[in-house]
C-alpha cells in the first residue's frame, strides 16, 4: 500500500485528547492577542454637551429645631454678576448656607457663579424663566417657564432644582398642579428690593425674625449685600441658620406650599 506524504506528521490529531488540548491553546492565544490590541487602541471620548456636573457639600449635622431656634435665609432673582459673588463671599466668611432661587434667563454667562453656589453647599431653586406672573399665564406657558429655567440651571453643571418659588408669590390651583415641584414661599420680607438701604434692611430683618422663619431677600442690589454681614452676625447670636429644605425637613418630591414653620 502506498503511503500518503505528511500523514505521519499529523497522526497525533487522530488522538482526541491531544487534539482538544491543541484547540484550547489556540483559542487562548487568540483571546490574549485581541485583549492586547484593545488595550493599546486609543479610546474615543464623546464631546460634552454641557459643563461636567460639580460636587457640592450638602451634608451636615442638623440641630433639632424643636429645641434650637432655626431660621432659613433665601435669595431671589439672581444670579447677578456684581452682587451674587459678594453675597457668596459673606456667606462663606460667616459659614452660613442659604437657598438661592434663580431666574433661568439670568444664568447664561454666569454659570461659574451657579457652580460656586452649589460647591459652597448652598441650595438652588427654580424662580421661573423670566420672572413672569404665573397667575396670568396659561398652563402651557407655566410649563414652559418651569422647563426653560430647569434646563438653564442644569446646563450650568448642577442638579436640576426640586424647589420652586413663584415670582411675586403668585400662585393659584392651576399653577400648583402644573409646577410639579415643592413650592417655597416666605414669612419674613424686609422688602430689600424696594428699600435699597442697608441699615433699614438690617433693622427690618431683625425686627421680623422668628424661629422657623424663611427670610426673603434678593441678591441683585448692592444694599442687600451691604446689609447681609451685620444681619448674619446678629442672627447667629439667636438662631441656627440653614437652607429651606433643612428647615422644613423636605425630601425630594415633597408636594405642597411651605411658608416657614
Amino acid at each position: 500500500m502506498s503511503r500518503v506524504p505528511g500523514t505521519g506528521l499529523f497522526r497525533w490529531m487522530r488522538q482526541p485528547q491531544l487534539f482538544a488540548t491543541f484547540v484550547v491553546v489556540c483559542l487562548c492565544i487568540s483571546a490574549l492577542g485581541s485583549l492586547a490590541q484593545s488595550m493599546a487602541a486609543p479610546q474615543s471620548i464623546a464631546p460634552r454637551r454641557r459643563p461636567p456636573a460639580v460636587k457640592g457639600v450638602h451634608t451636615q449635622a442638623l440641630p433639632n429645631c424643636a429645641v434650637v431656634a432655626c431660621i432659613a435665609l433665601s435669595f431671589d432673582d439672581g444670579p447677578n454678576n456684581a452682587v451674587t459673588p459678594h453675597v457668596l463671599d459673606i456667606l462663606e466668611r460667616q459659614q452660613v448656607k442659604a437657598t438661592f432661587f434663580l431666574v433661568g434667563q439670568h444664568v447664561a454667562g454666569r454659570e461659574q457663579i451657579v457652580r460656586r453656589m452649589y460647591t459652597d453647599g448652598h441650595e438652588i431653586g427654580n424662580h421661573s424663566w423670566n420672572h413672569a406672573d404665573f397667575s396670568k399665564l396659561s398652563p402651557a406657558e407655566v410649563d414652559t417657564q418651569i422647563r426653560l429655567a430647569q434646563q438653564a440651571i442644569a446646563s450650568a453643571g448642577v442638579p436640576a432644582p426640586r424647589l420652586f418659588r413663584p415670582p411675586y408669590g403668585s400662585v393659584d390651583p392651576m399653577v400648583v398642579s402644573h409646577v410639579g415641584m415643592t413650592i417655597v414661599r416666605w414669612n419674613i420680607d424686609p422688602e430689600d428690593w424696594k428699600v435699597k438701604n442697608a441699615p433699614a434692611i438690617h433693622q427690618k430683618v431683625l425686627a421680623d425674625a422668628k424661629p422657623g422663619g424663611i427670610i426673603l431677600m434678593h441678591d441683585t442690589d448692592p444694599a442687600t449685600a451691604d446689609a447681609l454681614e451685620p444681619i448674619l452676625a446678629d442672627l447667629k447670636q439667636h438662631y441656627q441658620l440653614m437652607t429651606v429644605s433643612q428647615l422644613m425637613r423636605l425630601s425630594p418630591g415633597d408636594q405642597g406650599q411651605y411658608f416657614g414653620r
